[in-house]
C-alpha cells in the first residue's frame, strides 16, 4: 500500500503544500474537498515529493482559496472541480467557468453542501479565435460509434488547428457521491463501473485504500494473484489501443490481428478466474477466490504466445513506411507541457518523464520485483506507439515471473471494516497514476476521492493538437486513449 503521510487539520495545512508546489520540487496530484465529521469544509492537497512520498495536506477553508494554476497548470480542473462541487471560491483562476456543470445548471447551486431549487442558467463560453480565415469546427458531444460523448471544439485556418478546448462531463455519473452511506465492501462493484476498461485496477486501488486504513496485510499469494490481473489488464489495453492507432490510418490487417491477439487473452483469462475482465475478484483483504495453479500456468502460456505475436506484428507496422509517415512528428506534448500539466502513465512516459507508481511507490506484490520503466523523448503518436509495446513486453515478463513465483497460502484475510479510519492507495493502472482516498466512518464510507489519470490528461491533449491537420485529431486523440467514464466519474 502506498506510504501517506499527513499534515495537521488546520489552514497551515493548505499554505505547506502551496509552499511545496511553489518550490517545485513536489508533483501535484490531486486536489479535492471534503465535509469534516464536524460539518467544516476542508481541502485537501495530495503532492508526491520528490518522488519519495504522498503527502496528504489537509485544512479548513475559511474564505477564498488561492490558486496554485498560475504555478502549475495541472491544477487548473481541480480547482475549477473544487469551485463547481463545493462552491470554494478559487482567488486567481484564469478561468473558472463551470468545469462538471453544463448549459442550463442552475447558477449558483452546488451539489455537495446542498442544492436547492434555482431557475436555469448559465452558457458555456468557448474561446473565441479571431483572426481571417479562422473557423470553429465542433465535434461531438455525439459522436458516430459506442463511444461516450464528449465536445471538442477547433479553431482552424483550412486544415491546420490552431486551438482545441475540451467541454466533458455529459455522463458525470457522482460516484464518489454514490460511494457515501455504504459499507466498505459495497464500494468494490463501483469502483470497478468508473472505467470499464481499466476495472480491476480500480478494484484494487478501492481495496488497497481499505486496507490502508485498517492496517491489513494481503497474503503474499493474494498479491501475487493482483499483480498477474493488473499486467494482465495492462496487455489487452495495450494490444487494443496498437490495434486502434493502426485503424485509424487506415493499416485494417493489424487493425483486426490485435483483435484476435486480444480476444485470445480475454477466452485465456475466463477459463482460468470465470471472467474475462477479472471483475468480482478482489475484495478488501485480498482475493475472492484462489486460482489453480494448473490454469495459472496455462494462463501464462498464452500471455507468452501473445506477447511474441504482438511484438513481431508491431514491428512491422512500425517500419512500415506509411505508418512512420503518419505516427512521426503528429500530435507532439512536448515534455515542458507534459511536466507542467502532471501528466501521468504512458502518454508522459513517451514525453521524457520517467514516471511510474509501481517503481516509485511499490504496492503489494510489486515491492517484490523490477519493474522497468520504458520512455521516449518525441512526445508523438509515434512515442506513444512505441511505449505500449514495449510495455506490453515487460507486463508478459511480470506475469511470468509472478506465475513462477506465486507463494501457496491463503489469499486474503478478514478487513474489521465496521471502525472508522481512513486510507489512500495508488496504483499504476493502463493509463497512469489511479488512486483512492477513503474516509470510513463506523464501517461506512463518508468521503471516497478518486483520482482518475484520465482526468490528468484530458487537459493535454489540445496541447498536442496545433498546428496539427484536424484529419489527425482522430489518431492522436486514440494515441492519448482517455477515458471519458473515467473522467466523468
Amino acid at each position: 500500500m502506498s506510504a501517506l503521510i499527513r499534515s495537521s487539520r488546520s489552514s497551515s495545512g493548505i499554505a505547506e503544500a502551496l509552499a511545496l508546489l511553489k518550490a517545485g520540487n513536489s508533483r501535484l496530484v490531486s486536489i479535492f474537498g471534503s465535509i469534516d465529521d464536524d460539518g467544516a469544509l476542508s481541502a485537501q492537497y495530495l503532492l508526491d515529493v520528490d518522488k519519495r512520498e504522498y503527502r496528504l495536506f489537509t485544512g479548513h477553508i475559511y474564505g477564498a482559496l488561492p490558486s496554485v494554476t498560475g504555478i502549475v497548470p495541472g491544477a487548473a480542473w481541480y480547482e475549477r472541480e473544487l469551485h463547481d462541487l463545493f462552491r470554494v471560491e478559487i482567488e486567481g483562476h484564469p478561468n473558472l467557468q463551470p468545469l462538471v456543470f453544463h448549459d442550463g445548471w442552475p447558477e449558483g447551486v452546488h451539489p455537495r453542501p446542498g442544492c436547492s431549487n434555482a431557475p436555469l442558467s448559465h452558457e458555456y463560453r468557448f474561446l473565441k479565435v479571431e483572426g481571417e480565415g479562422v473557423c470553429e469546427v465542433p465535434v461531438g458531444p455525439v459522436h458516430a460509434g459506442i463511444i461516450e460523448p464528449g465536445h471538442f471544439r477547433f479553431s482552424v485556418v483550412g486544415d491546420t488547428v490552431l486551438h482545441l478546448e475540451l467541454h466533458h462531463f455529459y455522463t458525470h455519473k457522482g460516484v464518489e457521491a454514490l460511494m457515501e452511506g455504504r459499507q466498505v465492501p459495497d464500494g468494490v462493484m463501483l469502483a470497478e463501473s468508473v472505467s470499464g476498461d481499466n476495472s480491476f485496477a480500480h478494484a484494487v486501488a478501492y481495496c488497497q485504500a481499505v486496507e490502508n486504513a485498517f492496517g491489513i496485510s494481503v497474503p503474499p499469494r493474494g498479491r501475487a494473484l493482483r499483480l498477474i490481473g493488473l499486467e494482465l489488464e495492462r496487455m489487452l489495453a495495450h494490444i487494443g489501443d496498437f490495434g486502434a492507432l493502426c485503424g485509424d490510418v487506415a493499416f485494417s490487417v493489424p487493425s483486426a490481428y490485435t483483435a484476435r491477439l486480444k480476444e485470445g487473452l480475454l477466452r485465456a483469462s475466463a477459463g482460468v478466474t470465470g471472467t474475462r475482465f477479472w471483475r468480482g475478484l478482489c475484495r478488501p483483504g485480498g482475493m475472492y477466490r484462489d486460482l489453480p495453479a494448473e490454469g495459472l500456468h496455462s494462463l501464462a502460456e498464452c500471455v507468452a504466445e501473445t506477447a511474441r505475436d504482438f511484438a513481431e506484428l508491431a514491428r512491422k507496422c512500425l517500419d512500415t513506411p506509411s505508418v512512420q509517415n503518419r505516427f512521426e512528428t503528429t500530435g507532439i506534448l512536448k515534455r515542458e507541457e507534459a511536466r507542467a500539466l502532471c501528466v501521468v502513465g504512458p502518454v508522459a512516459r513517451a514525453s521524457g518523464l520517467k514516471t511510474d507508481v509501481r517503481r516509485d511507490h511499490p504496492y503489494g506484490h510489486y515491492r517484490t520485483v523490477t519493474v522497468d520503466v520504458p520512455t521516449h523523448i518525441t512526445g508523438d503518436v509515434m512515442a506513444r506507439a512505441r511505449i505500449r509495446v514495449e510495455e506490453t513486453a515487460i507486463s508478459a515478463l511480470l506475469i511470468a515471473q509472478a506465475v513462477r513465483e506465486t507463494p501457496s497460502g491463503a489469499v486474503s484475510v478478514p478487513v474489521p471494516w465496521q471502525a472508522s479510519a481512513e486510507g489512500f492507495s495508488a496504483v499504476e493502472s493502463p493509463r497512469g497514476e489511479l488512486l483512492y482516498f477513503l474516509r470510513v466512518r463506523e464501517g461506512r464510507i463518508r468521503r471516497c476521492h478518486i483520482k482518475s489519470p484520465s482526468f490528468q490528461n484530458w487537459p493535454a491533449l489540445p496541447h498536442a493538437m496545433p498546428d496539427n491537420i484536424i484529419a489527425d485529431f482522430p489518431l492522436i486523440n486514440k494515441s492519448f486513449n482517455l477515458s471519458y467514464s473515467g473522467c466523468d466519474r
